[in-house]
């Protein structure tokens, strides 16, 4: 059995309404006190309009427990939840009030790139973490997952977490996937255009430090 797209009402009074699942705070909560939980979580009702607007199908947004606590929980929390944490675990502490903040912004992306592969979206935020790292959200479209023994439709979060590393930089790591045409840039902000001129020349006002890949 698999859910259908979900059509989106215009909300009125420009409200927009049941945008992020009305069970996400209790559902995180249950995510993080029960370290054993693997059912999917459901993130969002819809996808952001704009996603929406450049061809991907309204589908609800879910994340898989693990991502959200590696997310959310710093490694220290981690370790004190019992959870085992090795050297490739990333554990990127945004705390679940910045994580929910994050998922709201995306009604509100900064930039918005596409992978070539036309499934794995980059979205650049207007949110930063506690370091001040702008956090990014990549995440796969119009895939399955299973919820309570039900294969449904989603488009399935892959993480959420504040782009850090130095060497490349966000600018420099973006850059770097356009010219090899790995990433395309489909959406960006029209107050930001002043900042970014173009795709071979990207460039974002006092980005902060990035990783080096999508996790």
């Amino acid at each position: 059995m698999t859910i259908t797209t979900i059509k989106e009402n215009k909300p009125k009074n420009n409200l927009i309404k049941n945008r992020i699942s009305p069970n996400i705070s209790k559902d995180i909560d249950n995510v993080l006190n029960n370290i054993n939980e693997r059912t999917p979580v459901k993130l969002r009702d819809y996808t952001p309009r704009v996603l929406v607007k450049n061809g991907i199908k309204n589908l609800p947004m879910y994340e898989n427990p693990s991502h959200i606590r590696k997310n959310i929980l710093t490694i220290k929390e981690a370790k004190n939840l019992g959870l085992a944490v090795n050297s490739k675990d990333h554990y990127h502490g945004l705390g679940k009030g910045l994580y929910i903040k994050a998922l709201e912004s995306l009604d509100n992306p900064r930039v918005i790139f596409k992978n070539k592969d036309n499934k794995n979206y980059l979205i650049l935020t207007v949110i930063k973490d506690k370091k001040n790292n702008n956090i990014i959200v990549p995440i796969e479209i119009e895939t399955k997952t299973d919820v309570n023994k039900v294969s449904i439709d989603v488009n399935p979060v892959k993480s959420i977490y504040g782009y850090d590393r130095k060497n490349p930089n966000l600018n420099q790591y973006i850059k770097y996937n356009i010219k090899n045409k790995s990433l395309t840039k489909i959406y960006e902000q029209k107050k930001q255009s002043t900042n970014i001129a173009s795709q071979s020349a990207f460039s974002i006002n006092n980005i902060s430090q990035s990783n080096n890949c999508v996790k």
